[in-house]
C-alpha cells in the first residue's frame, strides 16, 4: 500500500513538472523566441536599408559655381536660347528614396548615438497598422515607428509625434531612460533625416504621463494656443535641460519632435522625450 502511495505521488510530482514546463514554454520561451526573431527579422531589414547619417552629418557644403559677368547686350550671351532649351533648378535628389522603393510610407530615419534608437519612421492614415506589422508591411510583433496619422505636415509643421513599442531595451525601450537627469544630459541630440535633409533633434525635456495627455494634441489655432502647449510640456516634465518655455516661445519656425512610447509605472503610462528639429 505504502509503495502504491510513492508511485502516486511520484506521478502527481512528474505530471505537475511537465505542466510546469509547458506553462514556462507557452507564458516564457515562446513570446520570448517570438520577440527575438521578429526583432532578428527587423534588425537584418534595417541594415540593408540604413542611410548613412554619419557621412550626411559631415558632408561639407556645396560651394555655388562662381557666377561669370553678364555680357554686354547685343553680344551671344544676349541671344534668346532656342525653344524647349530653358533651363530649370534640377530637383535636390531625395534623401528618403531607397527607403521609400522598399515602402512608400516612409518618412523619416531617426538615430540617438549611445541608444538602440536606429531605425526608419513611416505613417499611415492609420495609427494601428504598424503596432503589429513592421517596415516590410509584413506581420511583425515589434511593429515600426511611425508618425502620428494627425501630423499632416510631417516633420516640417510645430508638432510631430512619433511612437513605437517598448521592447525590451529595443525600438523606443530606450527612451524610458532618458527619465534620468544624467542620462538626459549624456545623450541631449539625435539625428533625424527627413525629406528635406538631414536635422538635428535637440532634447530638452522627459515627461511620464497618461496616454490621454493633452501633449497628445496636434491642432493649434494660433501662437496663443502653442504657446500653452509649450507651458504643457514643462509642467509635466520629469526632467529638462537647456531650453526654457519662454525661449521656445520666442523662435520662430518652431518644430517640436515627440518620441513616446509606453512605459509602467501606473495603467496607459508613456513616456515623452521632447526635442527641438533644428
Amino acid at each position: 500500500m505504502k509503495q502504491k502511495g510513492l508511485i502516486a505521488l511520484t506521478v502527481l510530482l512528474a505530471l505537475a513538472g511537465l505542466y510546469c514546463l509547458w506553462r514556462y514554454y507557452r507564458d516564457a520561451w515562446l513570446p520570448n523566441a517570438q520577440v527575438q526573431q521578429a526583432l532578428d527579422a527587423q534588425k537584418e531589414l534595417f541594415a540593408q536599408l540604413r542611410p548613412d547619417m554619419e557621412q550626411r552629418a559631415g558632408a561639407e557644403p556645396t560651394s555655388p559655381a562662381p557666377t561669370e559677368a553678364a555680357p554686354p547686350a547685343g553680344e551671344a550671351g544676349d541671344e534668346p536660347l532656342p525653344a524647349g532649351a530653358e533651363t530649370a533648378e534640377a530637383e535636390a535628389p531625395d534623401p528618403l528614396a531607397q527607403l521609400r522603393a522598399r515602402n512608400p510610407d516612409a518618412v523619416g530615419w531617426l538615430s540617438i548615438a549611445g541608444t538602440t534608437v536606429d531605425y526608419p519612421i513611416v505613417q499611415t492614415a492609420d495609427n494601428d497598422f504598424y503596432l503589429q506589422n513592421g517596415f516590410d508591411r509584413q506581420y511583425n510583433y515589434v511593429g515600426c515607428p511611425f508618425l502620428d496619422e494627425r501630423c499632416a505636415d510631417g516633420f516640417g509643421g510645430f508638432l510631430a509625434i512619433v511612437y513605437a513599442h517598448h521592447i525590451r531595451q529595443e525600438m523606443f525601450g530606450d527612451i524610458a531612460r532618458f527619465r534620468d537627469s544624467g542620462y538626459l544630459r549624456a545623450h541631449p541630440s539625435g539625428a533625424l533625416l527627413a525629406e528635406d535633409g538631414l536635422h538635428t533633434v535637440e532634447f530638452f525635456a522627459y515627461l511620464t504621463v497618461p496616454s490621454s495627455s493633452g501633449v497628445y494634441q496636434t491642432e493649434f489655432s494660433g501662437q496663443a494656443e502653442r504657446d500653452a502647449y509649450i507651458d504643457a510640456l514643462f509642467d509635466a516634465a520629469v526632467c529638462t535641460q537647456g531650453e526654457t518655455a519662454q525661449a521656445l516661445k520666442q523662435r520662430e519656425g518652431l518644430r517640436l519632435l515627440l518620441l513616446s512610447t509606453c512605459t509602467y509605472e501606473f495603467a496607459d503610462a508613456r513616456g515623452v522625450l521632447v526635442g527641438v528639429i533644428e
